[in-house]
């Protein structure tokens, strides 16, 4: 989960090489093919990679035809995995990235160890809340046990449980399969819910809703699904073998990891709104904009066509412009909320480039 990232437009083209980092390399292997009678053409599995899932002679491994590849899976017999990850020393932050890791890499089982003489751990779930957007509202959460802090936590991810616990750790596992036809209708409601937090920002600014800690809330937990679905959308990439193109896979971790980023754009909004003493209604009328421009990428993403781009395009220089003839108008802290709201269309315009090069 990526969060209280602070994104300035000069750091906006280097969000389309996150792609880079975020998926492991794959070797290429070359193979003779090997002719076996009149009709058969064989050839050999690497060694190495048979070692590594244990594969015998006689067993099976299934074979997915994706466009111009075969994608030869072994997961039977790797589908059990697990790892330990050791929690003593680490702040919260790290915590949340190695557990999110394990999980979206598609492990079955986290074993998390930790310190059974600690007694009060800080919640890991309302770290960043808590730390940052509500304190400065005056609100604290008290201290947990890591059995507590830990089940929140995993609460907060699809599909998985604590299902063993002793002292100095807990066991977490994959309550059921993971089902790749969930892909498809996880990924679009990630769209839906980043249109309704859109909307029901467009809402406060437009009703003068502006103070207190209600919204930072309301907010947060609307955008609570974006970042659990994306989560849940790498797990599901990275656990079923043959679901997409590979060429298209760095792509689509891209896509969703700066969607999350749009979630976490909406979420500096409300905090802006919810500490302001007076109306935010100047930005009104970019936020629409942007919320139009960020529709007409989520429909040109399921109904891609050159004249969807070409009308992106356009547009996406319509709310540029837009931005640069009304930035005389903000004051207070509707500077701040005009600034995530364009930090968005810039999102919006990397979203965009991600789609398009699926394409080709």
């Amino acid at each position: 989960m990526v969060k209280n990232i602070r994104i300035t437009y000069q750091y906006i083209p280097n969000i389309l090489k996150i792609y880079k980092y975020t998926m492991a390399y794959y070797i290429n292997m070359k193979r003779k093919i090997i002719k076996q009678g009149h009709n058969t053409l064989t050839v050999t599995l690497p060694n190495e990679w048979v070692k590594k899932l244990n594969l015998k002679a006689g067993e099976e491994v299934e074979v997915n035809e994706n466009e111009d590849q075969l994608i030869v899976n072994g997961h039977q017999n790797s589908a059990n995995r697990s790892c330990v990850i050791d929690i003593n020393g680490f702040t919260v932050p790290l915590l949340w990235r190695y557990f999110q890791s394990a999980y979206r890499s598609g492990a079955s089982e986290i074993k998390i160890l930790f310190d059974p003489t600690k007694k009060d751990y800080e919640g890991a779930f309302h770290f960043y809340t808590t730390q940052f957007d509500y304190a400065s509202l005056g609100e604290k959460i008290p201290p947990k046990t890591a059995i507590v802090m830990l089940q929140e936590m995993v609460n907060r991810f699809i599909g998985i449980d604590i299902m063993e616990t002793g002292k100095g750790y807990c066991v977490i596992k994959q309550m059921a399969e993971v089902n790749p036809k969930e892909f498809e209708s996880s990924m679009r409601r990630v769209f839906l819910v980043i249109l309704e937090l859109l909307d029901r920002l467009i809402e406060v600014i437009e009703h003068n809703e502006f103070g207190g800690a209600m919204l930072c809330r309301e907010i947060h937990n609307i955008d609570l699904s974006v970042d659990r679905l994306v989560d849940y959308c790498c797990r599901i990439l990275n656990s079923v073998s043959g679901l997409v193109p590979e060429r298209k896979k760095s792509l689509l971790f891209s896509t969703l990891f700066i969607l999350e980023l749009v979630g976490d754009e909406c979420k500096y909004i409300a905090k802006h709104v919810a500490t302001s003493k007076k109306s935010v209604k100047e930005s009104l009328e970019i936020a629409k904009m942007v919320r139009e421009h960020f529709d007409m990428y989520y429909k040109m993403y399921y109904k891609f066509s050159r004249d969807s781009a070409v009308k992106f395009g356009e547009n996406d220089f319509s709310v540029y412009k837009g931005n640069v003839k009304m930035k005389e108008k903000f004051h207070g802290e509707s500077r701040g909320v005009a600034r995530h709201f364009m930090v968005i269309s810039k999102l919006t315009l990397a979203l965009a480039e991600l789609r398009i090069q699926m394409e080709f």
